[in-house]
């Protein structure tokens, strides 16, 4: 009988022990309040220019789009997409999601005049996994709108494709890319 007091006394003072662990363990050290400097002129110098650059895109792409027959529709990220639908079936299931392995045929190419808008070319397939490729974000975002079949031009903003950095010698930095695009498979 005292054998079975004194376990019971241990197990309380060790489930007491767990229980303050437990509970002060739990706290939110690793995260800090977040404290806006309202004297970092540095960053505020950055992320204005990047703001400009970006509204000076916007504004870019807008204007040559004015002088285009092709209705594009912005998306909120800032993709403008225009999709040739070759399925009249608009049931959700059909339509990539995230984790999705597409392929895709297309044509990439610097949008920096309307008349690149007239090529439709499709001169490479490529194959990525959506949202954990390192392709291009604006791609991404796009490649779900589509059913297999379907063809689209899409204009991706420099932010959302290669942004400052370009790619190799092909790609300039801050290049606004236009893309015809058609899915061929989601798997």
């Amino acid at each position: 009988m005292l054998f079975e007091l004194e376990h019971k006394k241990q197990v309380s003072i060790t489930s007491a022990i767990i229980f303050f662990f437990l509970l002060f363990s739990c706290k939110y050290s690793y995260q800090k309040k977040i404290i806006n400097k309202p004297n970092d002129n540095v960053s505020n110098i950055f992320i204005n220019a990047n703001k400009k650059i970006i509204q000076n895109e916007e504004q870019s792409i807008d204007s040559l789009l004015v002088f285009s027959n092709i209705p594009f529709i912005k998306d909120s990220t800032g993709v403008r997409i225009f999709i040739d639908y070759s399925n009249l079936n608009m049931d959700m299931s059909n339509y990539p999601k995230e984790a999705d392995l597409v392929t895709a045929r297309y044509n990439c190419v610097i949008f920096d005049d309307v008349n690149t808008l007239l090529d439709d070319r499709f001169i490479d397939t490529i194959s990525f996994k959506i949202g954990y490729s390192k392709q291009m974000r604006g791609l991404n975002y796009a490649i779900k709108l589509l059913q297999i079949g379907d063809k689209a031009k899409i204009i991706i903003p420099s932010h959302l494709g290669f942004g400052m950095s370009g790619y190799g010698k092909t790609v300039p930095p801050y290049s606004t890319l236009l893309l015809n695009v058609e899915l061929l498979n989601i798997k």
